[in-house]
């Protein structure tokens, strides 16, 4: 079921000791890659929403640096062990995600036990806390969405992630099977990292954010999603107090107001409606806090309101004899 405004690092299954293990070699690979953290705030389970936030553990002002990432660290198919043999077969992965080369990252990076980013990645121990409705059971699914227009979308990203795996993944990992053995590899961990891109990458803005919609695939291509340790760390809420630039040697993390020792860090993954929170990232903002909720009408909805109005309309007119 849907979470509140955050989501969940850790499954119930994992005990205090294994959160506090792997948020220290998760904090020490940081230091590792020149990941640079203010010295007040603190990634912590305690007194945020739940699980890992980032807590003020000072006084903050307005537009200061709470943390930088230098490009190196970013997770993408540019930096994975494999971005030769990504490179090399960049067109046979061509998709109309956009996300294939990342995803194949990830399927490598996330199995071996000598990956780079195992102390990032074991912060989602096999990606099974995932709140995303593609994983809830279809009958549930169907009586609790319906109408919402979530149910939809989801059943859309199942036969879509489906398309792509039989398609494009599943030939790939199959004519390298020394970097990728047989049998490890399954649709469902594919699935599983889907929703991770889905709901913790970042896609750096396009210069072209003033352009038509018509560009939007375009656009797509030239900024694929990147996963970017840290600053999934922070919860959203729509009335954020932080926010993510891009420069050309990092990615940093500023503060847009004054922040309380204390208080809670959040950023903002965009003006998102509840019913996209809960399709993409697994959760909803509860009431009133969400400036951006709406609901969408189909308009095939509207005509049939308007049809049956006016049908109404017209017997009541109609003279009594």
């Amino acid at each position: 079921m849907a979470a509140p405004s955050k989501r969940l690092k850790m499954g119930c299954e994992h005990t205090d000791a294994d959160t506090d293990s792997a948020l220290s070699c998760f904090l020490q690979w940081c230091k590792r890659v020149g990941l640079e953290l203010s010295r007040k705030v603190c990634v912590s389970a305690e007194g945020t929403v739940a699980q890992y936030g980032m807590l003020a553990t000072q006084h903050i002002q307005e537009g200061e640096l709470l943390f930088s990432v230098p490009r190196s660290a970013l997770l993408n198919p540019r930096t994975s062990a494999i971005r030769d043999l990504l490179k090399k077969e960049e067109a046979a992965l061509q998709s109309r995600s956009g996300w294939v080369p990342l995803l194949i990252a990830l399927l490598h990076e996330s199995t071996s036990s000598s990956s780079h980013w195992q102390p990032y990645l074991s912060l989602w121990p096999g990606f099974s806390s995932l709140n995303h409705p593609m994983f809830w059971e279809e009958g549930e699914r169907a009586r609790l969405l319906q109408g919402t227009g979530v149910l939809e979308a989801v059943q859309r990203d199942l036969r879509n992630i489906e398309d792509e795996h039989q398609s494009i993944v599943l030939p790939f990992l199959r004519a390298h099977p020394q970097t990728f053995p047989p049998n490890t590899h399954c649709l469902q961990l594919y699935k599983r990292l889907v929703a991770f891109v889905m709901a913790y990458s970042f896609q750096e803005p396009s210069d072209n954010d003033e352009e038509d919609d018509d560009d939007e695939d375009e656009d797509e291509e030239l900024n694929p999603p990147m996963m970017v340790p840290m600053a999934d760390i922070l919860n959203h809420i729509s009335n954020h107090n932080a926010n993510l630039e891009f420069t050309p040697d990092c990615l940093k993390m500023v503060s847009l107001r004054a922040i309380s020792a204390g208080e809670e860090i959040f950023n903002t993954y965009g003006q998102l409606a509840n019913w996209q929170l809960l399709h993409m990232y697994g959760f909803t903002e509860p009431a009133p806090g969400n400036s951006q909720d709406a609901v969408e009408i189909p308009m095939e909805t509207l005509r049939e309101a308007a049809l049956h109005g006016e049908a109404r309309s017209e017997t009541h007119d109609q003279p009594s004899t």
